[in-house]
């Protein structure tokens, strides 16, 4: 271990200003901190509301109301259907449950996906495990861009936890906790968005069994009985759009909310550094000179 002995600790120098700047410079380290710690504190409630922006317009998409003006201009008085997940999808497809490495697979190799892949809103093959040499999957379960896949056990908060593929990047495959969902490409935007608005998320915690202390799963069964609003083909393409166009401008503010953050975090050593290198307050003609002790 790095050692710093009482010798070494004795014999640093450093800069002794008079006690008059002395104390300058504590007031003004204490009014400029403070304010990098208010800074802080505001950046810190900002993830929160921006959850709860997403969720705000998932539920006026499911509701209807996201396109309320829409629906006059178009002098559409048509109320939404109803159907079920079973009668939306074709078909859902699992994978196997068995042994791996717990590391990523490499190109020459072939992973399971983990439903850590699909909890955050996007999917993420990192998330995956190896399989070991010797095991076998079957092809048609290999996950491709454009699959809808849905985690079947997670926590409360996460099960049912479902993505739309954008990107894969190594030979993942399906396992028996992430299912893919097979129906038209046109529908997924739009199942999408329901699952995961309070309408979607209601319905699937309520199916969900398990106790509060364990995982819950979400059966095949239990997953085709979810009901989803249908409104007409033009009005569900409008939605998506805009659903699409809000969550980039939440997006972008989260980038600039993750930049804002690094330079906040640079503020507190940069304001120290120049504290003590005595360019923080001016000094007074009339008061010693620093010196080196």
């Amino acid at each position: 271990m790095v050692n710093l002995n009482q010798g070494i600790l004795r014999g640093l120098m450093i800069p002794l200003p008079p006690l008059a700047e002395q104390k300058r410079i504590a007031d003004k380290l204490e009014l400029l901190l403070g304010r990098v710690d208010a800074c802080r504190a505001r950046l810190a409630r900002l993830p929160a509301l921006l959850k709860r922006f997403r969720q705000s317009v998932l539920a006026a998409a499911t509701s209807g109301k996201l396109t309320e003006e829409w629906h006059k201009r178009h002098h559409i008085k048509d109320r939404w259907g109803e159907e079920t997940v079973g009668a939306i999808v074709s078909r859902v497809e699992a994978g196997l449950n068995v042994r791996c490495n717990e590391r990523p697979p490499a190109q020459h190799e072939k992973g399971l996906v983990k439903i850590s892949a699909v909890s955050w809103g996007r999917y993420n093959d990192e998330e995956s495990k190896t399989l070991l040499s010797g095991a076998e999957v079957a092809e048609r379960t290999k996950i491709e861009v454009g699959d809808f896949l849905i985690s079947r056990a997670n926590t409360i908060e996460l099960v049912g936890a479902c993505v739309i593929v954008h990107e894969t990047t190594r030979p993942v495959y399906l396992s028996d906790k992430v299912l893919r969902l097979v129906m038209p490409n046109e529908l997924k935007p739009w199942l999408l968005i329901v699952l995961q608005s309070p309408l979607g998320r209601k319905q699937i915690e309520s199916f969900a069994s398990g106790n509060q202390l364990s995982m819950r799963n979400l059966s095949q069964a239990n997953l085709r009985q979810i009901c989803v609003p249908c409104p007409s083909p033009e009005e569900r393409e409008e939605i998506v759009r805009r659903v699409e166009a809000l969550f980039a401008l939440a997006d972008r503010i989260e980038y600039r909310l993750a930049e804002t953050r690094k330079t906040v975090e640079r503020l507190t050593p940069a304001t120290l550094a120049k504290a003590f290198r005595g360019e923080l307050v001016p000094q007074e003609p009339s008061e010693e000179p620093a010196g080196l002790y």
